[in-house]
């Protein structure tokens, strides 16, 4: 059977001010740092607002088309 393998990245963001306080209130809620914070805040987005089953099998194509996703093939 075909594995994927994930595309990965760091992805940099700038908050400040109110956004910035509300990620430190989170600290040790949704996460320990303020990184896992915004990482579980934008994974939960996603949970609740993409119509799973259709959007996520099209998003998924879309992400081996454009190479975030490779199918490693057994040798």
């Amino acid at each position: 059977m075909p594995k994927k393998s994930q595309k990965k990245a760091e992805v940099r963001v700038f908050l400040g001010g109110a956004q910035l306080k509300v990620v430190d209130d989170l600290i040790g809620v949704y996460g320990n740092t303020r990184s896992e914070v915004i990482r579980n805040m934008i994974q939960s987005w996603l949970d609740n607002n993409i119509d799973k089953r259709e959007q996520l099998l099209r998003l998924g194509e879309e992400a081996e088309e454009e190479g975030y996703t490779n199918v490693e093939e057994d040798e």
